[in-house]
């Protein structure tokens, strides 16, 4: 939820700190905290070109090497599906508004200091600990509660990055991670206890909450402590006060008042009496919301991680319960939260990354993907008139710089698999359904790929199909070149990206949203091809690197190493195969005033060529040698 001011105002307070060394220990770990942690602050990797996931899967690798050195045993924790009460619905709407003029910001300049989490960095973070083998879980909604308890029940400390966690009773203690130092020899943090927070401000510990709920939070906006702070301070204006920390001690002032016999509930009647009934009913409403989030109950993750038990209060959208298998793979971060979303709620709020916000949303590019997604997740049975589970998806999508609605249907054409039908479907079928959605079905060409090569070029032609504006020849040869280069780990180095060619970003940022989505569809389907691993088929800033040398003229074969030509020719083949005319045309400079004309771009060759003409020349030869292929098999 987050408090405005807290982390600063108990900064700044040393006597609440404790300088610990950590080994032989538990530790819970907020993971999406500690991505923001890692990709922005630890290492400050580049946001704008779409992610440096190799970077940060080595930085992850680091970090849990470094905790597994001194004997610190993780349990790392997710977030899960949004509240489908819609109780915070308000609050992730602000959000997303945020994070689209953010977007567009940083598209617009790179001195912009504001940041945007790449698309794919969670995924990625999972991958690298499934791979190191480091115990994680997804919760069933906003993980901070189930952290908290989880942390309870195993007596450690929580490693975060929320000042929520200075509110909740952790016993064992709560380590920011701009605290820990995890680099040097020993693992050193400070660390935080509610009981002194609590002792500071004169009040018993269990009514921290309430402190924090009267000081502001995401279920208790600002507009509905007006009447309590003009109360408090005796001002009528709405800049009550002029410090954080006198807001803080002013409310914990009068928290003190009520006899220590009273319970939470009790106090908070009690500093709601200064205030209108009208006020007080509607403070009171969002006080107890707020409460309800700072109240820990028995964890559910406490049973996975020690029998591996799954046990979830999630249920679709009309109530029915949702199949085990789903829940365990939901757990285990083989599910989409953004479908569990759908699922559960029926609404999906899709994120947004830096890219032209005058063009049509990056999103738009995989909308029939998710329709196919949602059409299974709908589970309507062949020849019943009994309603499915999803009807209709609402998705929140830019519109320009604005937040939309949108209804989206599920995908009905032909016969889509029900999600319940899944464990009991022959690969080779759930295959063809993958290889359809993504317009790759009876695609030889595909089909002849490395197991961990397919989900990479099948996106690649679903995206030729769905692009909005269309892809450029250049922005696809950069992604079949840096998927290669990462083959053999030769990413880009010490690349500027002052001046970011918008257009790429954009293309980058459409084939990024197709990608999440065909890996999503794949592990719906019991994961028919391999998942590939992200950050061994992309990176944002070796993708710009190379369309910019591709701009300048430089053969697609000169900048991959010669090892690799085979898989690059494969890979090029099974994306292009009949899907030339779907590139988009090359838009050629005017006529100077001198009569010279310019020269032809991509797959219109010059017939007068210029001193370079025949490495031009050279450069699309394969594109002829498509070209009279297809019309080969046309004639076929």
């Amino acid at each position: 939820m987050g408090i405005p001011q807290l982390l600063k105002y108990v900064n700044s307070k040393s006597h609440l700190w404790e300088e610990v060394i950590l080994q032989d220990t538990k530790l819970v770990i907020d993971g999406l905290g500690l991505c923001y942690y890692l990709y922005k602050h630890e290492f400050k990797f580049d946001f704008r070109c779409g992610g440096q996931y190799g970077e940060f899967y080595h930085a992850v690798d680091s970090f849990f090497t470094a905790l597994s050195s001194k004997r610190v045993e993780c349990f790392v924790i997710f977030d899960g599906a949004d509240d489908p009460s819609d109780k915070k619905l308000e609050t992730l709407q602000e959000r997303a508004i945020q994070n689209i003029q953010t977007a567009d910001a940083l598209a617009k300049s790179a001195a912009n200091p504001k940041f945007l989490l790449p698309l794919l960095t969670k995924d990625v973070c999972l991958q690298a600990l499934r791979d190191l083998g480091i115990q994680f879980a997804v919760c069933d909604s906003e993980a901070d509660a189930e952290i908290a308890s989880l942390a309870q029940s195993l007596n450690c400390p929580v490693l975060g990055d929320d000042t929520d966690f200075f509110i909740f009773d952790v016993k064992a203690g709560y380590i920011p991670l701009s605290f820990f130092d995890w680099k040097g020899g020993q693992l050193t943090a400070s660390i935080f206890y509610r009981s002194k927070l609590a002792s500071h401000f004169g009040i018993r510990a269990e009514l921290i909450p309430l402190l924090a709920s009267l000081a502001g939070n995401d279920y208790v906006k600002t507009h509905a402590l007006e009447a309590f702070y003009r109360a408090l301070t005796g001002s009528p204006g709405t800049q009550h006060f002029s410090r954080s920390e006198e807001r803080f001690r002013k409310i914990a002032n009068k928290l003190s008042e009520p006899p220590d016999s009273c319970n939470q509930q009790e106090a908070l009647e009690s500093v709601l009496q200064m205030i209108s009934s009208e006020d007080r009913c509607k403070l009171k409403q969002a006080v107890q919301l707020s409460l309800q989030e700072y109240n820990i109950k028995e964890s559910n993750l406490f049973d996975y991680f020690t029998t591996g038990a799954v046990c979830s209060s999630l249920r679709t959208r009309n109530g029915h319960e949702i199949k085990q298998w789903v829940l365990e793979r939901f757990r285990s971060g083989l599910f989409s939260t953004k479908f569990m979303n759908s699922l559960t709620s029926g609404k999906c709020l899709l994120r947004v990354q830096v890219e032209n916000c005058d063009e049509i949303s990056a999103n738009r590019s995989s909308l029939r993907l998710r329709q196919f997604v949602y059409g299974i997740l709908n589970d309507v049975e062949e020849g019943t008139n009994e309603p499915g589970n999803l009807p209709s998806v609402q998705e929140w999508d830019r519109a320009g710089t604005e937040l939309e609605q949108f209804n989206v249907a599920p995908y009905e054409e032909g016969v889509v698999p029900g999600i319940s039908l899944m464990p009991y479907l022959e690969t080779t079928e759930t295959l063809n359904v993958l290889l359809f959605a993504l317009d790759s079905a009876d695609t030889p060409e595909i089909e002849a790929l490395p197991q961990d090569m397919k989900i990479f070029a099948a996106s690649l032609r679903y995206l030729l199909n769905h692009a909005q504006p269309e892809l450029k020849m250049n922005h696809l040869l950069a992604l079949l070149c840096c998927c290669v280069k990462l083959q053999d780990n030769l990413a880009e180095e010490n690349v500027k990206t002052q001046s970011t060619d918008l257009r790429a970003a954009h293309s980058f940022c459409q084939w990024q949203s197709v990608l999440i989505d065909a890996i999503n569809l794949n592990r719906i389907l019991l994961e028919p091809v391999l998942t590939p691993y992200i950050h061994k088929i992309y990176n944002g800033q070796t993708a710009h690197s190379l369309a910019e040398k591709l701009n300048q003229r430089c053969a697609p074969e000169e900048l991959i190493p010669s090892s690799k030509q085979q898989l690059f020719n494969q890979l090029k083949t099974a994306v292009t195969k009949n899907l030339l005319h779907k590139i988009a045309p090359e838009e050629r400079p005017r006529e100077r005033n001198s009569g010279r004309k310019a020269k032809d771009s991509h797959v219109k060759t010059a017939s007068k060529k210029s001193d370079d003409g025949k490495r031009w020349e050279n450069r699309f030869a394969f594109l002829r040698d498509l070209e009279e292929q297809d019309s080969q098999d046309d004639d076929k």
